[in-house]
């Protein structure tokens, strides 16, 4: 019962119930109604010094992984907290503010635990076939993202049998919008992206 009681108490019911909805949605993966990279081309989240959450160490692994990660590790450092300084959190206002305290700083703690975590899964979703950044060159791929600019990104690309996620950038901006068409024609080493252009035909 006491688990049950702090598992639904705030704050860590607030937790508790993303990780239901996050369980929901692997269930659903596993039905297979839903794709595991299905929130891929709506991600559009840009840091000071960073072009996109992919380049802030989450990159590599699907989206929907990293999210989940984040829940489940907020849940569990939540859960304990809660156990541990429940004497000091008080009641009325001054327990809602000091559990928003800790529901945040639950969430901040959990951020760089799984960029951690996500490094050593990064292998299971590379391909067998590494393609070099130049075999790309010369392709056509698919805007994923709303827009294209000199700092954000993604397209996906067909490449020997798979499809591949992968940084794009464009100068112009307003050239490109979500599943627009595009060609591949340069590997930015620094930004390790690609630069991407209409397709001439």
């Amino acid at each position: 019962m006491d688990f049950l009681n702090t598992i639904f108490t705030f704050p860590t019911v607030v937790f508790t119930t993303l990780l239901l909805v996050v369980i929901g949605f692997w269930f659903i993966v596993l039905l297979g109604f839903a794709d595991i990279d299905m929130f891929e081309g709506d991600v559009e989240i840009e840091a000071d010094g960073s072009d996109s959450l992919f380049q802030m160490g989450f990159g590599g692994v699907p989206l929907t992984i990293s999210i989940s990660l984040v829940i489940l590790i907020s849940w569990v450092i939540s859960f304990y907290s809660h156990q541990l300084f429940e004497y000091v959190l008080g009641e009325g206002v001054v327990f809602y503010l000091l559990g928003a305290a800790v529901m945040f700083g639950c969430f901040v703690l959990s951020i760089p635990l799984t960029a951690i975590l996500v490094k050593p899964l990064r292998r299971f979703f590379e391909s067998k076939e590494t393609a070099s950044k130049n075999e790309f060159i010369g392709l056509e791929c698919v805007i994923a993202t709303s827009r294209v600019t000199g700092n954000f990104g993604q397209a996906k690309v067909q490449f020997q049998g798979t499809e591949q996620l992968i940084e794009v950038r464009c100068e112009e901006e307003n050239e490109f919008k979500i599943g627009d068409s595009g060609l591949l024609i340069e590997h930015d080493e620094l930004r390790n992206s690609y630069v991407v252009v209409v397709k001439p035909w």
